[in-house]
């Protein structure tokens, strides 16, 4: 705290900010006070000057107030010209406004920002239902545009009519003034527990809405783009043909990949092979960072000394030319963060100040969060500044680590220590957002990322300066970067393939991982310090990156740091420094006392304690021992997930995404179609740390059922297939069958009558198929599969459920009459809805047997099906069931506790029932 006061205060702003942004008024306050406390018993034990307490107290308190300031004034203006806001949005406005970046192209969609400082027309959508996907209302031309009191950014997308239209879409170009007439909507909120939350992510960047238009004839260039220089539509425009340059060289999956590599553009990236990066954690070398900018800057810096250039004249030209290469690269927060890291290093190396790379970092931060208080939140933000502070502060404890108790070369340990430490310090981030680690992540990462940073970007980027002259020397350039590239994929899709090898882990609390990187930090440092005081001291043990030996002892302990690596040093010691400037600075301690030599070992196994512990509770299966049905909003689907009072997780049907596609509309093919399994259910039993299925039960074989599982199969282990022993005529399904033999899945059809006891407080009867059609050699395949769907009764803890998939009257009767009629079927507790509540299912009959408690329905918002049908919807209610439904509340979740009732909880809140949520 005394002797990096920046760092100090650095962390009490981001203590103050995230507050902020997790709290509010009184709730505040509390946590200000007690972090004002806890920063006064830290400043008294480091024996603090009053001056530097308050400074860092102002900190704390200022940033926090900064922060509810930003939140306060991040409010939309649109309603104060449009009337009062309501949930569903306004139907028929036009907006008028500025593009504010490039329209993205993708089969029929078009979608880029907007600036909009005029509306006009429009009326609440809060009665009839919005328009559907494609269509728009039609807008109010009579009324005249009413300015916005301050611009605002509205995201525009554009469902393209006719193929003509790409090209019309596409010609669409930052700074032009638009008036685009269609819907004005919210952004679509979480309707699952723990989901990704669109809504909370748009207004992160101050964006309050999504207007949709109906084809390019809802969208006119009311004038071209205003005359002189646009500099972001000038870096468009060269980001632009630099990609098409790269399409040129790199055919096939290899342009967008190395669009990614060098240009910072996703867009291009061929969807399995980026699912490929993700399963290895290889995704960071798609983002541009730190590393991108150590090559870029040491490799203008190596140009410009052998040039002859003067060393200060090299840096400043250099320290001008990172903004461009940020700029040029996509401004991502990881990009701006090297940036200006990389800004102040070389400034500070020209003034002979470099010395230390954590204040570096510190004051990046504080530039970054007084710009943008939002940038906390960006995932990009907390990875890029977690990773290179733990770099800085941790590279050199493992290095010794690694020396000492491997024996490995100095250049091996440097590398295996900054790979070590990144990997470690990004776990828990890593667990928090994408709930999984890969077990051959670290060995792709010491393998692949190596090749790629010192082969692919320096050459590629060679390359692609060539083209702009030499087009034939670029080709051969790229050849040798075109046959790593293949390497890498092939590689990366075998080890990413590897099930075994993927880990699925529920998302940690923030707790966690604060207490998992402190007990990270102090089992290396402690660790690093007791075996550095216990070997002999070697002379030519140089710690240094510029090569002057250093001095046999550092002091690791709390109370000193590690010696700090300085990002950029290659390029800087490129620009001639000294190695006193080039390298990093290192303190060393006095010598150590006999108390302290004891302590450190007996700390350093404590923390290294702790931090199994922590990683132990983490990965421990977590399940409510009353056992829990969870009904998943997939849309028009059904899929649910049931976790028994024992922890044995069930999923029933994995919803599935519809399409329909007429001849001569393959141009509407997105380029990574949005497909529920992969983009929902999959996260979603990744976030409540589903680690394997021990059943999946297909009820039938309709797309809307099994269209997800093909990617549940591909995630997550399945221990056993349950099916209802048909096949549907499409081909889809014989490859998901497919799909679970090669998993080493048991494929099953049960017949009516036949029981499964999953655990001690759980049994399963199954109600449907009849044995006559499940009882054969080979699956018949059964075009209408509603009718044979699997029925099942489930008892839990003593409550009772029947699962229904799509049955309809016919077998809803043939079900009564297994029981001898209506009477004898039993009532149930929990009722799962039939086909979604079609009228053609939940005959009065089977109401009336079962006469349950509460009844769930799974249907998509404003479904074209008319799902729930409203006859049944009031029959289910005069039998006195309460009706919950996924359009209307999002996510459903029933607990079954042993001898107590039944607890509901739904993720949204009804209109006319705000206290029917349990958030």
């Amino acid at each position: 705290m005394n002797r990096r006061p920046l760092v100090a205060f650095t962390v009490c702003w981001l203590c103050g900010a995230a507050s902020a942004h997790l709290y509010g008024g009184i709730r505040l306050a509390a946590v200000l006070s007690g972090l004002t406390l806890l920063l006064i018993a830290a400043a008294l034990c480091a024996q603090t000057p009053r001056r530097l307490l308050l400074l860092l107290a102002l900190a704390l308190w200022t940033a926090a107030g900064y922060g509810t300031f930003r939140e306060a004034s991040n409010v939309s203006a649109v309603p104060q010209r449009l009337g009062a806001a309501v949930e569903g949005g306004y139907a028929g406005v036009r907006l008028q406004g500025e593009m504010a970046g490039p329209a993205k192209v993708d089969g029929d969609l078009a979608m880029f920002e907007m600036k909009v400082d005029q509306v006009a027309g429009g009326t609440a959508a809060d009665g009839p239902k919005p328009a559907a996907a494609g269509t728009a209302h039609a807008p109010n031309t009579g009324k005249a545009f009413k300015p916005l009191s301050k611009s605002e950014t509205v995201v525009v997308r554009v469902k393209l009519a006719a193929e003509a239209e790409q090209a019309v879409a596409a010609s669409w170009r930052r700074g032009d003034r638009l008036v685009v007439s269609g819907d004005l909507e919210r952004p679509a909120e979480a309707r699952n527990f723990g989901a990704f939350d669109y809504r909370r992510y748009l207004r992160d960047k101050r964006i309050h809405w999504v207007a949709r238009a109906a084809g390019v004839s809802g969208v006119r260039r009311s004038e071209a783009a205003p005359g002189g220089f646009n500099l972001l539509r000038r870096n468009d425009e060269l980001r632009a043909l630099l990609a098409g340059r790269l399409d040129r060289l790199y055919p096939g999956i290899g342009a967008g990949y190395m669009q990614g590599l060098l240009l910072g553009l996703q867009d291009g990236l061929d969807p399995a092979t980026y699912t490929d990066f993700i399963r290895l954690g290889m995704t960071h070398v798609l983002a541009i960072s730190g590393m991108h900018v150590a090559l870029y800057v040491g490799g203008a810096l190596l140009l410009l000394r052998r040039s002859g250039m003067p060393r200060e004249t090299a840096l400043l030209i250099v320290l001008c030319l990172v903004p461009p290469y940020v700029l040029l690269t996509g401004s991502s927060p990881s990009a701006v963060r090297a940036g200006i890291m990389g800004m102040i290093a070389l400034y500070a190396a020209r003034r002979g100040w470099l010395k230390d790379g954590l204040p570096v970092l510190c004051l990046a931060a504080l530039l970054m969060l007084v710009w943008d208080p939002y940038y906390l939140t960006s995932i990009s933000f907390q990875l890029s500044f977690a990773v290179t502070a733990g770099i800085i502060v941790l590279t050199a404890p493992m290095r010794r680590i690694l020396r000492v108790l491997r024996g490995l070369p100095k250049a091996v340990a440097a590398g295996a220590a900054v790979s070590l430490v990144a990997d470690l310090v990004s776990f828990p981030l890593s667990l928090y957002y994408f709930n999984q680690y890969p077990l051959l992540g670290l060995a792709a990462n010491l393998v692949l990322v190596p090749l790629i940073s010192f082969v692919s970007i320096p050459v590629g980027t060679i390359s692609l300066l060539l083209g702009t002259f030499w087009m034939q020397g670029a080709q051969w350039t790229a050849y040798p970067v075109r046959l790593l590239n293949a390497a890498v994929f092939r590689s990366a899709e075998a080890a990413g393939s590897v099930q075994a090898a993927r880990t699925i882990w529920a998302s940690p609390s923030p707790l966690w991982i604060l207490l998992y990187e402190a007990a990270l930090i102090g089992a290396l440092c402690l660790l690093a310090a007791h075996l550095e005081a216990r070997r002999p001291s070697p002379a030519d043990d140089s710690e240094a990156l510029g090569g002057a030996p250093a001095p046999p002892q550092a002091d690791c302990s709390p109370g000193g740091f590690a010696p700090d690596t300085v990002p950029l040093a290659p390029g800087l010691r490129a620009a001639g420094l000294p190695a006193a400037a080039a390298s990093p600075s290192v303190r060393y301690g006095g010598p150590l006392d006999d108390r302290r030599a004891k302590l450190r070992p007996i700390g350093a196994a404590a923390a290294g304690l702790v931090w199994a512990c922590l990683i132990a509770s983490a990965y421990t299966p977590r399940f409510d021992p009353a056992g829990v049905v969870q009904m998943l909003d997939v849309g028009q689907g059904d899929s649910i997930l049931v976790t028994t009072p024992q922890g044995k997780q069930i999923l029933i049907d994995g919803g599935g995404t519809v399409t329909f596609e007429r001849p001569g509309e393959a141009w509407k093919r997105r380029l990574d179609p949005y497909e529920v399994g992969r983009e929902v259910v999959v996260p979603l039993l990744k976030q409540r740390g589903v680690h394997a299925l021990d059943a999946v039960i297909l009820t039938h074989g309709d797309r809307d059922h099994y269209g997800g599982l093909l990617a549940v199969l591909d995630e997550i282990p399945v221990d056993r297939f349950i099916m209802n022993g048909t096949r549907s005529g499409g081909e889809d399904l014989d490859k998901l069958f497919a799909a679970a033999l090669a998993h080493g899945t048991g494929i099953y059809a049960p017949q009516g009558g036949d029981l499964w006891q999953p655990d001690e407080r759980t049994s399963l009867e199954f109600l449907s198929p009849s044995g006559a059609l499940a009882d054969t050699s080979v699956l018949p395949r059964l075009e209408e599969q509603n009718e044979h769907s699997v029925v099942f009764r489930m008892e839990m803890n003593g409550h009772s459920f029947v699962f229904t998939g799509d049955i309809g009257a016919e077998a809803e009767r043939d079900i009564l009459e297994h029981f001898g009629g209506s009477e004898q079927a039993g009532e149930v507790e929990v009722l799962k809805v039939a086909h979604h509540g079609s009228k053609h299912s939940s005959s009065p009959a089977w109401v009336r047997s079962f006469s349950p408690e509460l009844s769930l329905i799974s249907a998509g918002v404003n479904n074209t099906y008319g799902h729930p049908n409203p006859d049944v919807v009031q029959r289910l209610e005069d039998a006195g069931s309460a009706v919950r439904r996924t359009d209307l509340d999002g996510e459903i979740q029933v607990s079954a506790p042993l001898g107590e009732p039944l607890r509901i909880r739904t993720k949204l809140a009804r209109a006319a029932d705000p206290a029917g949520a349990e958030r």
